[in-house]
């Protein structure tokens, strides 16, 4: 039976265009793309951003972990990365943690903004500010 939570998911749906910019100066435009995999149990992210002159692509899916109450992730990308995450959504507040990553962010009507900070081994220090506009549904 699919858990109700899911639905806090479907704002998300569509295409949305990233812009940011990394605390070495880079700046990050691209794209991402939210959909319901069939049946609506798990959520497709694909990513296609440049980070200054290199391209990120990735392909995230994310369920609900109905034992933790979290929605967990999984993400590979175009360099042989895979990354897993647990997401928590209080109202307009979006966190995620991933391995040595971690974003706090807040979902308005048709953004999303928020900052990315990296684990250096001692702290968390920031990494990127972005901004998604939906761009279509």
């Amino acid at each position: 039976m699919r858990n109700n939570k899911l639905d806090l998911l479907n704002p998300y749906i569509g295409k949305w265009k990233t812009e940011g910019l990394t605390k070495s100066g880079d700046v990050i435009v691209g794209t991402d793309t939210y959909e319901w995999v069939d049946g609506g149990f798990f959520l497709k992210h694909q990513v296609d951003v440049k980070f200054g002159n290199k391209t990120i692509r990735s392909l995230e899916i994310t369920h609900y972990d109905d034992m933790e109450d979290v929605f967990r992730s999984q993400s590979f990308g175009n360099e042989g990365c895979i990354s897993i995450a647990t997401l928590r959504i209080y109202d307009d507040i979006i966190l995620i943690f991933a391995d040595a990553k971690r974003f706090n962010g807040n979902f308005k009507t048709h953004t999303i903004e928020g900052k990315w900070e990296q684990f250096d081994g001692r702290n968390w220090v920031q990494w990127m500010d972005v901004k998604l506009t939906k761009i279509s549904l």
